[in-house]
C-alpha cells in the first residue's frame, strides 16, 4: 500500500491492524477527512480515527473478531452461549466503556438473539442511540460519520 504510511495518514497508522480498511477506500477516507470541514478544512486525524472506530463497519468486525476467538477457546459451546459470551464483552464492568445493564436485563435482550448477525444488529442499533458527539454544534461531526460508514460498508 503506497502512500498509506504517509505522515498526513496518520489516523490509518493508529487503527489495529485487523481494523484496517482497504487502499481504494482508504483513499476515499482520506479525501473526506481532508476537506471534511465546510468543504475546506481537514478534520483533525484523532477525531477521524475515533469516527472509523466507531463505525458500524468497525462494530461488525470487533463483534466477529469476539465471536471467532469464543469459539476457538470453547470449542464444545453452544451458539447461544457463544453469543453471550460475546454480548458480556461488550457490558460493564467486563469492558469499562460497556453497556451497563442488570442480570433480568442482558436475559431479556438475549431471547431476541438467536444468531451473530442479531447480535451485530443489536450493538448497531444501540450504538445510533448514543451519540458520537459531544459537541457538534453544525451537525459536521454527524455527516462525517454517515460518509465514513457509507464508505466502510461499501
Amino acid at each position: 500500500m503506497s502512500g498509506l504510511f504517509d505522515p498526513k495518514i496518520w489516523w490509518f497508522e493508529q487503527l489495529p491492524s485487523n481494523l484496517r480498511p482497504n487502499e481504494s477506500k482508504v483513499k476515499e477516507l482520506e479525501k473526506l477527512r481532508s476537506h471534511a470541514i465546510f468543504h475546506i478544512f481537514p478534520l483533525p486525524n484523532d477525531m477521524f480515527t475515533e469516527i472509523i472506530l466507531s463505525s458500524r463497519w468497525v462494530v461488525h468486525r470487533v463483534q466477529e473478531n469476539v465471536y471467532m476467538r469464543a469459539k476457538e477457546k470453547m470449542p464444545d459451546a453452544s451458539e447461544k452461549e457463544l453469543l453471550e459470551t460475546v454480548f458480556r464483552s461488550r457490558l460493564f464492568p467486563q469492558n469499562p466503556a460497556g453497556l451497563e445493564m442488570t442480570e433480568e436485563e442482558f436475559d431479556k435482550e438475549m431471547r431476541n438473539i438467536n444468531s451473530l448477525n442479531d447480535l451485530i444488529q443489536y450493538f448497531v442499533q444501540r450504538d445510533k442511540e448514543i451519540s458520537r458527539f459531544c459537541r457538534d454544534i453544525f451537525g459536521i461531526g454527524k455527516r462525517i460519520a454517515k460518509k465514513v460508514d457509507d464508505i466502510l460498508d461499501k
